[in-house]
């Protein structure tokens, strides 16, 4: 079979089944010109055992309204015919619909008016029905249809035979194959939801078991009628039935893995090695099948069908039992009320079609051909079964959820309170940074203040040289801009610096500062450079800023002195000036660069150079003075006056510090400030 083929086979069922949504509603009664006849069943009225020779038909036949055709067993081993009349007011040809359901090996023959119109043809394994349409015509005014089965054995099998026309009989097809893939969907979505519930939570090895119990009912049900048949090969048939006996088996086997999930204890461990020793009966039957053929798969069909699956039965009984004894919580109540609804709906259907028990009885022909149509109460046990364990699947779900949901805010909390203990240990940090900064810096200067005093008064140096006085001086002035430092952190902490801004034209500004921090460069042996902006003054306008004069001073120059501290002799700094656009406002900010050559801040020390009390490796262990505050106070400062600062670049080849003002214009009445 080509490619082509196979589509045109699964877009035909496609269009089918989408059709048998709707036409399930549409009532089969009169004919009409839009309708049509209804199809009729036929009624078997007569019946003959014996082997004849081919091409030849009973003459003498005995009445099954006459006889006790059921306890008749004489004829077991030999062919068995029936006879029955097509509806009155058939046309000379037309369209029968044939269902036949088979364990054992036989075959059908459908002769109408004694001419042979169908024989069936064995390409699945057992346990399947299979469906035909197939046309006939009668010969005269003979409207006897016969069935010859070959041979009649005491086994399982049944079959249905119903005439009428083509579109009727389809329609009739799809009544019965649409439900079908409808709660296949049903359960296919199920399964998707049980799937996700396990990637929610790996653990709870349940939505694994609901997702492939489900998805095995959702193939039995797919395959129940055989349509599916049609879409596939003819040479591939027994292979798929092969996969789906595995699929049979395999559904018993996750339907004990559920039972011990749900309600077995520690105790009933036994239950959990029932169900893989069930796994490993489906695997070993589907390997020892496809070796050794279809007579050994017909043996552990029937073994299994006959007696596993019953005693798998009482099993699940036997443990729900068991457990409704210790607990009765919502979810073993909910168990129990689907396993007793699908335990009823079985044993109803097996007193309906003959058997009153749940071990395979000794059965004709008869009550097995009524077994193949008496399932209704098996189904609907079923779905109140599956709907309790959905029931069960959802609850799971929620408590997840809820469990989900739980775990999620404990680790939001859980990573609040981290981020507050880290922010607890920086403080720590901070605060023992501060005392073993703020004692070096103070002790450095008092311990050379007390040597020099002490010089003096032991007579070992003269009393007031002026070169010692100098240094003496030079200590104290550290000290105060220490503790000033200090106070001024404290004061712009707590909101108490006053600032007194005015407009201040930024050349002019950049000179006057840059041109006095000069000659301390110079005595570093560094070069300061800086550029100015480029403006038209024809129409009377500068660029400025609005900030306090002494601020800014005081944050650039606390800038330009750790560009000294980091340079070596010989290096060269640069105060480069720029506009930049801001928000989709053209000229909006002014950006201050300051450019050195020095030896840089370490990458994991970047993030932390705003950081009241944090010095960084190279400050350590170059021993160059301060105690970490410089850049924390030159920040607070920007902020207070709508400004930034920040760290634009550092290597081992210099650093690149960016300041950044509101811009404003120096005779500009309209300026916003």
């Amino acid at each position: 079979m080509n490619h082509t083929n196979v589509r045109i086979r699964w877009l035909t069922l496609i269009a089918l089944v989408a059709a048998g949504f709707v036409l399930p509603f549409i009532p089969v009664g009169m004919a009409s010109p839009i309708q049509p006849a209804a199809p009729a069943k036929v009624v078997w009225d007569a019946y003959y055992y014996g082997n004849l020779p081919e091409e030849q038909v009973p003459v003498q036949w005995h009445s099954l309204a006459s006889e006790d055709y059921r306890d008749n067993a004489t004829g077991f081993g030999q062919d068995l015919w029936l006879k029955g009349e097509l509806p009155t007011g058939i046309r000379p040809s037309g369209e029968l619909l044939i269902y036949y359901y088979m364990v054992d090996d036989f075959e059908i023959a459908l002769f109408a008016g004694n001419k042979p119109v169908f024989v069936s043809d064995p390409l699945l394994p057992a346990g399947f029905v299979t469906w035909r349409i197939i046309s006939y015509e009668l010969e005269g005014d003979d409207t006897t249809l016969l069935v010859r089965l070959s041979p009649h054995q005491d086994v399982e099998k049944g079959f249905e035979v119903w005439s009428g026309p083509a579109a009727s009989l389809t329609l009739k097809q799809l009544q019965r194959e649409v439900p079908a893939w409808a709660g296949a969907a049903i359960l296919m979505v199920l399964s998707l939801i049980s799937l996700i519930g396990f990637w929610l939570q790996r653990s709870q090895l349940l939505f694994i078991y609901f997702s492939v119990f489900f998805m095995s009912l959702a193939i039995d049900l797919m395959i129940l009628w055989g349509g599916w048949q049609y879409v596939l090969p003819e040479q591939s048939l027994t292979a798929w039935g092969t996969a789906i006996h595995f699929n049979w088996y395999m559904g018993h086997a996750i339907g004990i893995l559920i039972t011990c999930d749900i309600v077995a204890t520690s105790k009933e461990a036994w239950v959990h090695k029932l169900g893989y020793g069930v796994g490993l009966y489906a695997a070993v039957a589907t390997a020892v099948s496809i070796i050794l053929g279809d007579r050994v798969q017909l043996v552990l069909y029937k073994l299994f069908y006959g007696y596993i699956s019953t005693a798998i039965l009482i099993v699940i009984l036997f443990v729900l039992f068991r457990a409704l004894r210790r607990r009765r919580d919502t979810e073993i109540r909910l168990f129990a009320v689907g396993n007793v609804a699908f335990v009823i709906g079985l044993v109803i259907d097996r007193m309906v079609g003959g058997q009153l028990g749940g071990a395979p009885q000794a059965e004709t022909m008869m009550n097995a051909m009524e077994k193949l149509v008496h399932v209704r109460w098996t189904f609907a046990g079923s779905a109140v079964a599956i709907g309790c364990l959905s029931i069960i699947m959802a609850m799971r779900l929620m408590r997840m959820l809820q469990l989900h949901s739980t775990n999620r805010a404990l680790q939001e909390a859980n990573s609040e309170l981290r981020i507050a203990n880290d922010k607890l240990e920086r403080l720590d940090n901070i605060r023992g940074n501060m005392y073993s900064e703020v004692s070096h810096e103070l002790n450095t200067p008092i311990t050379s203040i007390k040597g020099y005093v002490q010089l003096m008064l032991n007579g070992t140096i003269q009393a007031g040289n002026s070169r010692y006085l100098q240094v003496i001086l030079d200590k104290t002035l550290t000290m105060e801009r220490t503790v000033e430092d200090m106070m001024e952190m404290a004061r712009l902490e707590n909101k108490h610096m006053l600032f007194e801004p005015e407009m201040l034209p930024i050349n002019e500004l950049i000179n006057q500062i840059c041109g006095k921090f000069k000659f301390v460069m110079l005595e570093s042996g560094i070069d300061l450079q800086w550029s100015l902006l480029p403006f038209d003054t024809t129409d009377g306008r500068v660029p400025a800023i609005y900030a306090d004069p002494h601020r800014v001073e005081q944050t650039l120059v606390n800038v330009l002195s750790n560009a000294r501290k980091f340079s070596k002799d010989g290096s060269v700094v640069h105060v480069e000036l720029s506009l930049e656009d801001t928000d989709d406002k053209p000229l909006s900010s002014l950006l201050i660069r300051v450019i050195d050559q020095g030896s840089g801040i370490a990458k994991e020390d970047q993030p932390h150079v705003f950081e009241r009390y944090y010095r960084g490796k190279t400050a350590k262990a170059n021993a160059i003075s301060g105690i970490g505050l410089g850049l924390s106070i030159c920040r607070e400062i920007m902020a207070a006056q709508k400004g930034e600062i920040r760290l634009e670049h550092s290597s081992a080849t210099g650093s690149i510090f960016q300041l950044r003002f509101p811009l404003c214009w120096a005779n500009d009445e309209t300026k916003d400030n």
